[in-house]
């Protein structure tokens, strides 16, 4: 049976009360975070899946069953959010590897220029947005925010722009591998 607060808050939280959320939030948001640095590579990637985290709470507000210890339930959630997030950086890895691997072997081919323009062309398939922080993620180096200073947009709208940029390319890569087999 779930704390009378808690349960208070939960019914709230469904009703849609933002307020609620916040309280949730304010109550365990230092200790999820704590948690999730531990969890995570990064203390950019626990504040993401932190967020993450509270965002599903509010996404799931409608069709969450009882939930007999909020504790319980937020610390679980964190712990599948950065799972999810481990996977998607591994997805992510092996599309930048992929990428690498082609443009090093433009580079190394000077008499075969259609390598280069194979990865030109895949660049070019993107949205200008998502290729301008692919691009400064991938061939600069930039970190999610120093990217976000140069194009004057937060870290996260960084990060997600990247995250579809590789989605983009490993769908079309994915699909260039099925022709050729």
């Amino acid at each position: 049976m779930p704390e009378p607060a808690d349960a208070r808050l939960i019914e709230r939280l469904k009703g849609g009360d933002e307020d609620a959320l916040a309280s949730i939030y304010d109550r365990f948001c230092t200790r999820l975070y704590r948690t999730a640095v531990g969890l995570c590579a990064s203390r950019d990637d626990a504040e993401d899946v932190v967020h993450d985290t509270f965002l599903g709470l509010w996404n799931a507000r409608t069709t969450i069953a009882q939930i007999e210890d909020l504790t319980a339930y937020l610390f679980a959630s964190l712990r599948y959010a950065a799972v999810r997030q481990r996977k998607r950086h591994k997805r992510q890895r092996m599309i930048v590897e992929e990428i690498e691997q082609r443009a090093m072997h433009a580079r190394s081919v000077a008499e075969q220029p259609s390598a280069m323009d194979d990865i030109q062309e895949l660049l070019q398939s993107l949205p200008i947005e998502q290729r301008e922080v692919l691009v400064m993620k991938v061939y600069g180096g930039l970190t999610f925010g120093e990217v976000a200073a140069a194009l004057d947009i937060s870290a996260n709208t960084a990060a997600s722009r990247y995250r579809y940029a590789l989605e983009k390319l490993r769908d079309r890569l994915s699909a260039e591998k099925a022709q050729h087999e």
